[in-house]
């Protein structure tokens, strides 16, 4: 579903957000990927949805060549994929119904398919009976509920969730992420969740690729038992008696201790050399400057 060959991405500005990425997500997986600020995920997230392309490397997605859409196709091609924000992006003005009906609406469809599919969705959201709402009616777990019906209403293949939980309480987060897998294993949508709630990933264990500074560091499966579809890529494994420091993207607390004798920790070693100097480096959460939406694109 998504193959991504040698992709690294350098902006105008000298900024390297991404080296060499080799990723591999196979149609209806769920996926996590976490890092800190600046470790490349936003970088990662606008390359698969074509608003930037790689500077160097492939980016298959269902088929297509991210790299080499024009900008005429860009729009038809996001239709395969939803995108779930952590500000949720609500049209205020507009029910829960309208909200969901309107991702519809912008693709021509036909206003009975719209009632149809906008009443399937709330229902698998649970909301069906909020549908009359307004946005500022809603706490913000029924806000994200309403987000994610949009995104799903026009059957993505692929869903994206940028912070999806960030900024829910730990009871709302679970309801949401109980939520996106229900959607992918009744939808059987593929779904890659960026997140950096580490309490989700222990609770919900699934693959989880880890950036650092643009690098994978690390991609495995965050339970106790990969299937086949996860198994970590091989790497060099950490020595029974070492201890080391790895990071997992917390925004708080960037850095956490695990012992290796508690838990099977692999890390794929990289040398210092290989990252970019920090002082180069800025965050690739936030648009670079100047970086015009599809500038890159010819």
């Amino acid at each position: 579903m998504i193959k991504l060959t040698s992709v690294s991405k350098t902006y105008k500005n000298g900024t390297h957000a991404l080296y060499n990425i080799n990723l591999d997500i196979q149609a209806g997986e769920f996926v996590y990927v976490t890092g800190a600020t600046g470790s490349g995920k936003s970088t990662l997230i606008k390359l698969l949805d074509g608003e930037e392309i790689p500077t160097k490397g492939e980016i298959m997605v269902d088929g297509t060549n991210v790299g080499k859409l024009k900008h005429r196709q860009v729009p038809k091609y996001r239709r395969i994929i939803g995108v779930v924000f952590q500000d949720y992006r609500l049209l205020a003005r507009k029910t829960v119904f309208e909200n969901v009906a309107y991702a519809l609406e912008v693709v021509d469809t036909p206003k009975k398919e719209i009632r149809e599919r906008v009443r399937e969705v709330l229902k698998l959201v649970d909301l069906s009976d909020k549908s009359a709402m307004f946005p500022d009616e809603l706490s913000g777990g029924q806000q994200q509920r309403v987000a994610i019906a949009r995104a799903i209403a026009n059957r993505p293949k692929i869903l994206i969730c940028d912070e999806p939980t960030g900024n829910l309480d730990p009871k709302m987060s679970d309801e949401i992420i109980t939520l996106l897998e229900k959607i992918n294993q009744e939808e059987k949508t593929t779904i890659l969740m960026v997140t950096h709630d580490v309490v989700i990933i222990e609770n919900h264990p699934k693959r989880n690729i880890i950036l650092e500074k643009g690098h994978i560091v690390s991609d495995r499966f965050s339970g106790p038992t990969p299937s086949a579809a996860t198994e970590e890529k091989p790497v060099e494994a950490v020595s029974e008696n070492e201890q080391i420091e790895l990071n997992i993207g917390l925004e708080e607390e960037s850095l956490r201790w695990y012992d290796p004798s508690l838990r099977d920790v692999r890390i794929q070693r990289l040398s210092r050399n290989d990252y970019p100097d920090p002082d180069q480096c800025i965050h690739d959460d936030h648009q670079q400057p100047g970086n015009d939406r599809f500038q890159h694109r010819g």
